[in-house]
């Protein structure tokens, strides 16, 4: 038999050992493409883990985000007929001052004056901390009384708006 194998050319053997290698090379090339195959489908599977868990988060903030948006309108529209409402009654009440005769015209105020402050004081005849008396304003003062009493009112109101705002705001966040 061995006389056989000598009798086969040296280029068939090098031919021969040259298709081994190249079976042995595609074997590995093939090992090597099931591992990359393999590599992608778990990078694949990561990626689709990645973008479901963030398209939760993001539907979490867009549901918060509504939430936090229908809060902010209901407390605009609440505080919006608050503001309303009070400033109809001031120019109400303006309007009935404003109709009044002179001596229901006349804007009194009951106030307290200190001993230091004994101008007011002495015209009472009391001279005690704390004494009471009526401050009657004129008809310019009085009228202005009523738009001062008005800003308040609107900023009062703005203020208590903008208060429960920042509140609902950092509810939300």
């Amino acid at each position: 038999m061995t006389a056989w194998l000598k009798l086969l050319p040296s280029w068939l053997w090098w031919l021969l050992a040259l298709v081994v290698v190249a079976v042995a090379q595609q074997y590995r090339v093939m090992d090597s493409n099931r591992d990359l195959v393999e590599s992608r489908l778990e990078w694949s599977e990561s990626l689709r883990l990645t973008a479901e868990a963030n398209a939760d988060v993001i539907r979490k903030q867009q549901t918060d985000r509504l939430v936090l948006e229908a809060r902010l309108a209901a407390l605009d529209t609440t505080s919006t007929e608050k503001l309303t409402h009070a400033q109809t009654e001031n120019d109400r009440l303006r309007r009935e001052y404003s109709a009044a005769d002179d001596e229901r015209r006349r804007l009194r105020i009951e106030v307290r004056v200190a001993r230091a402050d004994a101008i007011v004081s002495a015209a009472t005849g009391s001279s005690s901390l704390g004494d009471a008396t009526s401050v009657e304003l004129s008809a310019a003062a009085g009228s202005a009384v009523w738009d001062i009493r008005g800003g308040m009112i609107s900023d009062r109101q703005k203020l208590e708006y903008l208060q429960e705002w920042a509140r609902a705001v950092r509810a939300g966040e």
